[in-house]
């Protein structure tokens, strides 16, 4: 990747391509899980793409580019949960079915109940679940995207899903964590 990293900033733009191809698909399932729309979610990939592109200047050589993308992309997913958050709140569904099931296709990998429930977690712990529980991401891995040790991890993977099955007691669904 250091290669490809300093064409790039020698000037050959076309080489970003690779970091494209080699990150957009996992980005955009990520985005998915925090905004619960693939519309929404390619708009935040492509602004993760965009920032990462504009900042690979910024980015030191010496250091691990992985850790470096997953943190811009995470980031991102945490800012634009926040804003799609408010801005979903201010638009009333016409019925509590509808705000449930939006935007999650059928082919999901979680029920939409318990979608709702993973959105409405703190961002640090929905990134933890995500990227553990649904991305299949090892804690080793997930610690070093999120920026943060895999003890910090665990504690952020333990508290979601404690808040889940909190949650999904709640609304009467058995929980499965």
């Amino acid at each position: 990747m250091e290669k490809i990293i300093r064409e790039i900033l020698d000037g050959n733009k076309e080489k970003f391509r690779e970091i494209v191809r080699k990150y957009n698909a996992d980005f955009l399932r990520i985005a998915f899980h925090f905004a619960g729309d693939w519309d929404d979610a390619k708009d935040i990939t492509q602004t993760t793409l965009i920032r990462t592109y504009r900042f690979l200047y910024k980015f030191k050589l010496d250091r691990a580019f992985e850790p470096w993308i997953y943190r811009i992309h995470l980031n991102n997913c945490k800012s634009a949960a926040r804003r799609l958050k408010w801005s979903r709140t201010r638009r009333l569904p016409l019925k509590e079915e509808t705000l449930v099931t939006e935007g999650i296709p059928e082919s999901a990998p979680v029920n939409p109940l318990v979608f709702k429930q993973i959105l409405s977690l703190s961002p640090k712990q929905k990134a933890a679940f995500i990227l553990v529980e649904i991305e299949g991401v090892t804690q080793k891995d997930a610690a070093l995207k999120l920026g943060c040790g895999e003890s910090t991890l665990r504690v952020h993977l333990a508290r979601a899903k404690e808040n889940l099955r909190r949650k999904l007691r709640l609304i009467g669904v058995n929980d499965e964590f």
